[in-house]
């Protein structure tokens, strides 16, 4: 039997050796179990059907057009959740372009990954 009060495990007395309520009128009490599954720990992932294989649920097209019009401060990157490389190419105005260009192609090719590094190919 459990006390009404503090949740104390009490056998069979007038009072609770914890807190020291009575425990008359108080019926056995079993503590319902609570399982808590987080099966997906990471909100970003999306699974393909097809293959099974694990892709980043960001959109590459979003992803690319954040990179050309806004790729030298680093906004895609952001939105990929890159925030490190992010902050760097926004101080660096992407990495002085080079990395802006890299990170254009590599969006387009589908070989981008996101802060998961999970591809970006949908």
């Amino acid at each position: 039997m459990l006390c009404r009060n503090c949740g104390v495990k009490i056998g069979e007395v007038k009072f609770c050796p914890n807190c020291g309520a009575s425990t008359a009128n108080v019926a056995p009490t079993v503590q319902p179990t609570i399982v808590i599954a987080n099966f997906n720990a990471i909100s970003n992932i999306n699974e393909n059907v097809m293959t099974g294989v694990e892709i980043s649920a960001k959109s590459k097209m979003v992803a690319l057009i954040l990179s050309i019009f806004f790729g030298g401060l680093g906004i895609h990157r952001f939105y990929v959740g890159k925030i490190g490389s992010g902050v760097l190419w926004f101080f660096t105005g992407g990495l002085f372009m080079i990395g802006w260009i890299y990170d254009i192609i590599k969006i387009a090719t589908g070989t981008f990954r996101d802060g998961a590094e999970l591809p970006i190919v949908k």
